[in-house]
């Protein structure tokens, strides 16, 4: 930050070492000019009829003159280049350089996750075709699931972007857009970014409550290319602020936006091209109700509903996996032995999103709900050609409640420590305890194309886990989640059974700033 300071102000700094050598000039001619004069008094003179100047005197006056002069006319040109320079800022919420007018500013962000997964108890790995259970892929392990550093900033005071590599992914590039933000209530972004669809998803990465989202979730798309048309209004009264694309800080905000349709828990990677014509339409409405109404526990009350609508054309379906453990417990690539091949997405497919959260002081609920409606299409062995269609309505949903032990406010983002840990002065952070039901239904229609001995009809999954905030920039989670199935394990199609319920404990450490 040092190089980056002198390589700005270093023009500016020149010319106030110039400032500084001016007024000691002056101060030096100043001095010798009363020496002088004290002189001229002390000596004895005779009484001239007309008196005359002297000309080192006023040598020295026109010097003097001429410097000062000078001195005003750099103080100027060094108080116009110091109006103008950049300001360089650097703190835990990352390094940003801003033009002197704020209207341009690129700020510098990151994120790291270390995570440490562990099956316990009904674990069905070690499980064999002696007791009816086949199947099991549950290993533990230590995993970096982020390693995050992105760019993001404005330019012309509205023009804004965002530029973030994920190196610990395989997609590469989670997100990459522009949001020409002129007007709050009329703003377009383009590029790669979340869809606006379930909450959870919307919350930043860096600010959930658990380690993982839960069932709702992963029924959305996640992060596409597309344009989207977004806005954002006050209360009356109050002025709405830019809150980027998606926004959870205004009275009032929607999204419309067109995307290429990645599938359920779909994105892209980089710039991976569409397959087909067709495009997916996504729209949501968010509301805070009572924002400013003088009510200080229902100020954090948000609710809203988003939706779309598409016609994608033999999509692959994306395998539904556990929401802490992450194993598949949905597989859309293990068919009955009438089809072969996968079952596929293939005709009208619409999405209804209902949700809402409260944060209450130290209190916070946040729940949501999702009907995904999906027309397949299967082959039937012996063919080539798929030719057998249904409709899946599947369903899910979660509740999770959550407190903040320590007194801070809890929010949707995250929680701030008053005093960060330091503890050789008595301070701990901030401590955040959460639980969460969740539970993920799949369409009984489904299981005339699927093998039940390996896709679960239903899930049901709770979870606890334990947050502690150690500065704002610091976290160390911790979670404990327990499944259960009806279906998804067995010899085969026609002998299957319940797979035992899957017990997971996780822990992250994070740094994000």
């Amino acid at each position: 930050m040092g190089a980056i300071g002198s390589a700005l102000f270093g023009v500016a700094d020149a010319q106030a070492a110039d400032a500084q050598a001016l007024e000691q000039r002056i101060r030096e001619l100043e001095a010798r000019l009363e020496r002088f004069e004290k002189a001229a008094a002390a000596a004895p003179t005779a009484v001239a009829p007309v008196a005359q100047s002297n000309p080192e005197v006023e040598k020295l006056n026109r010097k003097i003159n001429t410097l000062e002069r000078k001195l005003e006319v750099d103080k100027e040109v060094a108080a116009t280049a110091a109006s103008r320079a950049p300001k360089v800022e650097g703190g835990s919420d990352g390094f940003r350089i801003s033009s002197a007018d704020g209207k341009h500013q690129v700020r510098i962000r990151g994120a790291v996750q270390t995570d440490a997964r562990f099956f316990t108890g009904g674990s069905w790995t070690g499980a064999t075709a002696a007791n009816g259970i086949s199947g099991g892929a549950e290993t533990d392990k230590f995993e970096l699931k982020q390693a995050r550093i992105w760019l993001e900033g404005k330019f012309w005071d509205s023009l804004y972007f965002k530029i973030m590599p994920d190196f610990a992914a395989t997609n590469i590039l989670p997100d990459a857009y522009l949001d020409y933000a002129y007007l709050p209530y009329a703003s377009l972004s383009v590029g790669k970014q979340k869809t606006p669809l379930s909450l959870e998803r919307l919350q930043g990465d860096s600010d959930g409550t658990f380690l993982e989202r839960a069932f709702p979730t992963y029924l959305a798309s996640n992060r596409d290319v597309g344009v989207m048309l977004h806005g954002s209004f006050a209360a009356p009264g109050y002025k709405a602020d830019y809150a980027g694309p998606v926004d959870f800080r205004n009275f009032v905000s929607y999204q419309l936006g067109v995307f290429n349709g990645s599938g359920d828990d779909g994105s892209i990677d980089k710039n991976s091209p569409d397959t087909d014509d067709d495009k997916e339409f996504v729209g949501r409405l968010w509301v805070h109700p009572f924002q400013h109404g003088g009510n200080r526990w229902l100020e954090g009350l948000g609710l809203g509903v988003a939706g779309t609508w598409e016609r994608p054309s033999l999509q692959a379906l994306k395998n539904q996996g556990t929401p802490i453990g992450r194993s598949t417990f949905l597989n859309y690539n293990s068919m009955r032995s009438a089809y072969t091949g996968t079952l596929q997405a293939d005709g009208v497919h619409y999405r209804v999103y209902p949700q809402a959260y409260w944060y209450a002081g130290p209190f916070g609920i946040m729940g949501e709900y999702v009907l995904s409606a999906q027309e397949v299409i299967a082959t039937r062995t012996g063919q080539t050609i798929p030719g057998v269609r249904s409709q899946l309505n599947n369903t899910a949903w979660q509740v999770q409640l959550s407190y903040v032990l320590t007194g801070e406010d809890n929010t949707f983002q995250s929680v701030k420590p008053i005093r960060p840990f330091n503890p050789l002065e008595g301070s701990w952070g901030a401590l955040q305890v959460a639980a969460r039901w969740s539970e993920f239904n799949v369409d009984t229609t489904a299981f005339n194309y699927l093998n039940p001995a390996k896709s679960a009809k239903h899930a049901t999954a709770w979870a606890v886990g334990f947050n502690w905030f150690l500065n704002q920039n610091a976290r160390i989670m911790a979670d404990y989640e327990q499944t259960y199935f009806d279906g998804g394990a067995g010899l085969s199609a026609a002998a299957f059974t319940n797979r035992p319920s899957e017990n997971v404990f996780a822990t992250r450490f994070q740094l994000a700033f």
